[in-house]
């Protein structure tokens, strides 16, 4: 699908969302509240009043409340949200956010109980998360979301995170691990992720924000909004860039545009545009073994790759209230990823009929060194997505038990083609076509979801999810015995799953107990659904069975803490094959896998409890997980990439004269690289136990009430210890770095 007819349909499916003439003027709408705050209510209704003048009429006018802005939020949008969500939930906010002042997202999600944040090439570029014990690589485990639209560049035929939300447009984070991550998908298995960006103000607002540091690293950011008429729109443009780490140099510029308006007396919709472009030095390969003995802080030893990222995206939300007790909310989005990604060709083993360009690392030793060739692979993959989602919401009462029914569908097309070059010298833009090949899938999604109030302090709600996915694969061109040739492979499979799931909530607000049961999903990928040559591989949508149960409490007002109790069963769970298994970075059957164990968080507000002048807050979080094989050859072995401990805390002090100061820990326990539980390390790096290590943030910042100017002091990683980071994709990839940076920040509200 070429990108002029992606949009052209998007915008024709937009122009398709249906108008409805003005009716009688409602209550505002609950969306211009942020999530997990009470919106505001309802003006009373004046008496009739004498005609009014055409001045009169124009005051009347200007005074007018701008329209809702609409989002989708997976929490809800009252303070009782938490309340309300069959399962765990976090939500970190804005003003959390604004505090921690993080330097990528990965330190935004380290902050949510049960999640493992996996750094890669350190600049949070590529974002590698897990839940509960799940493979956190390119995140493909966990449906990640930005204002309810799914981000992984194929959502069903590829769901990796090339690209991930910049942490620039991030006001607010969402997260749901229960039962009510089924009126979400395609990916159900670890829990939901929803980043919720900057929302066009009811009065006119801005910021400047500039930030320098070490390794010539700068940030330039600016955000402006306001309203036009009924309209109301933001506007933000980040720019940033720096030789980063081990000389993997970066640039990156983020654009981000919203804007919500009537669509009648009964209905708004809010439209949103962003283009994000980037170019590093990652790369796949890491150091060896003994290259980390000798000094850990080696730089890049492929300084010749490059990765460039594009994208451009669109949608448009529209809410309809029907009724008081009605609204259908329909939501159209389409986005296209750009990635190209060029990597020189290398050996681990010196080949006798090749000519190296260098060599690096110890070659007496056999898997000590790698050997680069003259060459270089381009891998250009372009994706494409357009999708609808209307979804309904009711709210109705049999005799004393008080119903909410959500229920939508989703109609979804995806595309992927993918071309892979062989370079004849190291820098090459170009280069002679190796591989190519066309995928595309068809999906159709339907939910429903029934939230029963027996009583104001029970809840029950079971609900149900379905989805369907055809799948297409198109092979033009493939490699076979070392040459490639021109083929006409075709190919298709397709796969559907039901995934029922009911949760329970006992309690208040202010004290709840929670549990819940449902069924995971994640669709099996179009490259391992159909063969090279075009056969069906039958494969089964990979599902587990999920069950939890918590308690959330909220008494006194100083106090909020939650623990919950997990158990995910696996008939056949993917991981990420091994060099011990000969399928380094690649995917595998992992076969039957069990994760159980327990996460808690308690925030104690300190200052308020004793009545300090100055606000205290500390936050502690701790997860134990046990992630392991169940039968087969590896039977009872921990997965990879499955840490036993995680934790994290964070202490922030602020008075009231605007002087802040922050500190934040998080620790993540040893884990192991392959399935064989190897504890020694292999000279290459790859395999081998991964060290425990320690991370802690410093951040200090002042912000003048009256003018709005501010500064800022962030020391990132101040431990300065590098560790091992990862042993993927292909070596030690390593962490910890220290980054010392200062900014100015002017914004007025």
């Amino acid at each position: 699908m070429h990108p002029r007819t992606l949009l052209g349909s998007f915008f024709l499916l937009a122009s398709a969302t249906p108008a409805f003439a003005d009716e009688a003027k409602p209550a505002p709408s609950a969306s211009e509240a942020p999530p997990n705050e009470a919106p505001a209510k309802a003006e009373a209704k004046p008496e009739a009043a004498p005609e009014k003048s055409k001045e009169g009429e124009a005051a009347a006018e200007a005074q007018r409340p701008p329209p809702a802005v609409i989002e989708v939020s997976v929490l809800g949008r009252s303070d009782d949200a938490l309340q309300k969500v069959p399962g765990s939930g976090t939500l970190i906010g804005a003003k959390e956010i604004r505090r921690a002042m993080p330097a990528e997202t990965g330190e935004i999600l380290r902050r949510v109980p049960g999640v493992v944040v996996r750094p890669e090439e350190g600049l949070g570029l590529r974002l590698n998360i897990g839940m509960r014990g799940l493979d956190p690589t390119r995140s493909r485990q966990v449906l990640i979301l930005e204002d309810g639209i799914p981000v992984a560049i194929n959502p069903y035929g590829e769901p990796d995170l090339y690209y991930s939300t910049p942490v620039e447009r991030i006001r607010a984070v969402e997260v749901v691990k229960g039962s009510g991550s089924i009126l979400f998908g395609p990916q159900t298995i670890g829990g939901v992720v929803n980043f919720l960006t900057a929302l066009p103000p009811d009065k006119p607002e801005w910021s400047l924000e500039a930030q320098a540091g070490q390794r010539n690293y700068y940030k330039l950011s600016g955000l402006y909004g306001g309203t036009a008429g009924d309209a109301r729109y933001v506007l933000q443009l980040t720019r940033k860039q720096g030789d980063g780490f081990r000389g993997i140099e970066f640039h990156a510029t983020d654009f981000l545009g919203k804007i919500a308006f009537p669509t009648s007396a009964r209905g708004e919709a809010t439209f949103k545009i962003a283009v994000y472009d980037e170019f590093s030095r990652s790369t796949y390969v890491g150091l060896t073994r003994r290259m980390f003995e000798l000094d850990p802080r080696t730089p890049s030893i492929a300084p010749h790759d490059q990765f460039n990222v594009r994208r451009y995206d669109a949608s448009l939300t529209h809410e309809y209230r029907i009724s008081e007790a009605t609204r259908l909310r329909t939501t159209v989005y389409g986005y296209i990823t750009d990635r190209v990604w060029r990597r020189q060709n290398y050996d681990r083993e010196a080949r006798p009929d090749v000519s190296y360009e260098r060599i690096v690392g110890d070659p007496t030793v056999s898997g000590a060194a790698v050997y680069f060739r003259n060459t270089s692979m381009v891998r250009d993959r372009e994706y494409e997505v357009l999708g609808i989602e209307p979804r309904i919401e009711h709210r109705f009462e049999t005799g004393r038990v008080r119903h909410t029914i959500s229920a939508g569908v989703r109609g979804h097309v995806e595309t992927a083609d993918r071309k892979q070059f062989q370079g004849e010298i190291i820098e090459t833009e170009a280069g002679n076509v190796q591989d190519r090949e066309h995928h595309r899938t068809f999906a159709f999604a339907a939910y429903a979801q029934d939230r029963l109030a027996f009583r104001d302090d029970l809840l029950v709600t079971p609900g149900v999810r379905v989805e369907y996915a055809a799948n297409l694969r198109s092979v033009d061109r493939t490699a076979e015995s070392g040459t490639s040739k021109d083929v006409t492979n075709r190919g298709t499979s397709d796969s559907v799953a039901v995934m029922p799931g009911i949760g329970m909530v006992y309690g208040t607000p202010k004290l709840n107990v929670f549990g819940g049961v449902h069924v995971g999903y994640a669709p099996p990928r179009v490259s391992a659904a159909i063969s090279p040559g075009g056969q069906d591989a039958q494969l089964d949508a990979e599902q587990s069975t999920n069950y939890e149960i918590g308690m959330r409490l909220a008494r006194p007002k100083w106090i909020r803490a939650e623990v919950t109790g997990f158990v995910m069963s696996f008939r056949n769970q993917i991981v990420t094959g091994t060099e011990a298994s000969g399928q380094q970075s690649e995917l595998a059957n992992g076969g039957q896998t069990l994760h159980k164990g327990v996460e808690a968080q308690v925030t104690l507000g300190i200052g308020q409890a004793l009545s300090l002048p100055l606000m205290v807050d500390v936050t502690g979080r701790y997860t134990y997980s046990v992630a392991t094989f169940r039968g087969g050859p590896f039977d009872g072995n921990r997965l990879p990439y499955a840490p036993l401990h995680t934790a994290s805390a964070t202490l922030d002090v602020e008075h009231r004269i605007g002087i802040g100061a922050q500190v934040a820990w998080s620790f993540m326990s040893d884990q192991f690289a392959d399935e064989y539980n190897t504890v020694l390390v292999d000279p290459t790096g790859r395999i081998g136990i991964v060290p425990s290590y320690h991370l802690v943030d410093v951040a200090l910042r002042y912000r003048h009430a009256k003018t709005g100017l501010g500064a800022l002091l962030t020391v990132k990683n101040a431990l300065d210890q590098v560790f091992v980071a990862t042993r993927l994709p292909d070596g030690i990839q390593t962490g910890g770095f220290r980054q010392i940076n200062v900014g100015l920040r002017w914004d007025h509200r």
